[in-house]
């Protein structure tokens, strides 16, 4: 079989072909990337590794939460962006019509504690709620544990996203200190989305 034979052009042909200069293309060529795509290289590796891990199915906002549990500085449009640029498209069917679906939240129970905040025993009545810190890289959310007879912190966790797996770390933090025996220990706190929603870790 005759095969083809390769055509090689001198750099200089292409150049002015491309209508580029030859020093700008041996500029280009011997560049460093810059940081940001630098940045946008270990996103993207990340986004593909996580995307592929869940089978596809993540949208990229999903995906863009977890980035940022991860540590990536970035927003959900350049995670969009990225994405859109793999071709990535989401497995999960979208619902185009009718009413949006229900949070999967508890519905709010009673304040059993009713202000009552002198405790006689510790490991009787546990409290907490989530604060946002300003840092230096950007916003973190700050989840506290206290105990209600020392008011000392016996669980924390921080997250650059608030939500339920925020408070669930929190609290197994506290528990695995304290081991306190359930059927006797209060948790009390605003009832927030967080604190309500049906959340397993």
């Amino acid at each position: 079989m005759l095969k083809k034979a390769s055509v090689k052009l001198p750099v200089i042909r292409l150049c002015q072909w491309l209508g580029v200069s030859k020093a700008g293309y041996y500029k280009w060529l011997t560049r460093k990337p810059s940081k940001r795509e630098t940045d946008n290289e270990s996103l993207s590796h990340y986004l593909r590794r996580e995307s592929k891990a869940q089978y596809c199915i993540p949208g990229y906002r999903k995906l863009w939460e977890a980035a940022i549990a991860n540590g990536f500085i970035c927003n959900k449009k350049r995670v969009q962006r990225l994405l859109q640029n793999m071709g990535y498209r989401s497995c999960a069917s979208k619902k185009r019509y009718g009413r949006a679906p229900k949070q999967n939240t508890l519905i709010p129970a009673y304040n059993i504690l009713a202000r009552q905040f002198k405790v006689d025993k510790p490991d009787r009545v546990w409290v907490s709620d989530i604060t946002q810190v300003r840092c230096t890289d950007g916003w973190q959310y700050l989840c506290v544990v206290l105990d209600l007879f020392s008011r000392k912190v016996i669980g924390w966790s921080t997250s650059r996203i608030n939500n339920a797996k925020l408070v669930l770390r929190s609290l197994n933090k506290a528990w695995e200190q304290r081991q306190p025996l359930g059927h006797e220990l209060l948790f009390h706190s605003d009832q927030g989305i967080q604190y309500r929603a049906l959340e397993t870790i």
